[in-house]
């Protein structure tokens, strides 16, 4: 082996060491996955392999991101249309292309929630503009949230009153800004509606009447009792209130 062997494997191994080193180096720069991206993670896997549900999900991923990069929660209001609408073909009166409408109303607290759940949840609903009831939908609700990284996917399945699709549904989202996206099929008689993907932002705020800073509350029947609270030290007597003067008699007449 001479010289000029003995140099290029010196210079191969030099570099192999090198990139080796640059590998190792770009592993352990990586950072800590927050919250949102193990959310987002989650709700990628529940997605599967179906395309409408990935591609919904990609959006709702990037949506997020967005959100969070943004701050958009300081201008999301409680009761939100979607950034989007839903582009809604195979149905429609004079075109078999027409539009629907998805909106987003957060919780209250209290008992009288109105179309809302209560604190802490959002109820999403789908709006065609298509006239006639629906008589069954298989519409897709897909939503991660920025501030406690919760995620899901779940069916807006709620029912009406006479047992046909209500197109809606409630999430305990938990309070935060919710990135959300709906998208599926609505049947009609004779005719089937495909919704694209909806994109929407919602915040959710925390109940007022929960205060966050109490001490969680126990269960254990074993766990002691609280000290009682001691009444401090005995306020001295109140002193007599003083007597009123006498009267000053009236000077006698003389005459």
């Amino acid at each position: 082996m001479n010289g000029r062997t003995m140099a290029r494997l010196a210079a191969t191994t030099a570099a192999l060491g090198i990139g080796a080193a640059a590998t190792v180096g770009s592993t352990l720069a990586q950072p800590t996955p927050t919250p949102l991206d193990s959310a987002i993670d989650r709700l990628t896997a529940a997605a599967g392999t179906d395309p409408a549900s990935r591609a919904a999900v990609d959006e709702v991923a990037q949506t997020a991101r967005l959100a969070a990069a943004s701050r958009i929660d300081a201008i999301a209001g409680g009761f939100t249309p979607f950034l989007t609408q839903s582009t809604t073909m195979g149905c429609g009166r004079d075109f078999p292309v027409t539009t629907t409408v998805v909106t987003g109303a957060a919780g209250v607290p209290g008992p009288d929630h109105g179309i809302a759940g209560p604190a802490g949840t959002v109820r999403f609903q789908a709006s065609p503009m298509v006239t006639g009831f629906p008589i069954a939908a298989g519409l897709a609700l897909a939503w991660v949230n920025i501030a406690n990284g919760r995620s899901g996917i779940a069916e807006l399945d709620d029912p009406t009153d006479f047992g046909t699709p209500a197109l809606s549904k409630t999430v305990d989202t938990g309070p935060g800004t919710v990135a959300a996206a709906v998208w599926g099929t609505i049947d009609y008689p004779g005719q089937r509606c495909s919704l694209t993907p909806a994109l929407g932002v919602i915040t959710v705020d925390a109940d007022p009447q929960i205060d966050p800073y109490a001490p969680p509350a126990t269960t254990d029947p074993n766990a002691p009792a609280p000290a009682p609270v001691s009444p401090g030290p005995a306020l001295p007597p109140a002193a007599p209130a003083p007597a009123a003067p006498a009267p000053v008699p009236a000077p006698e007449q003389t005459g």
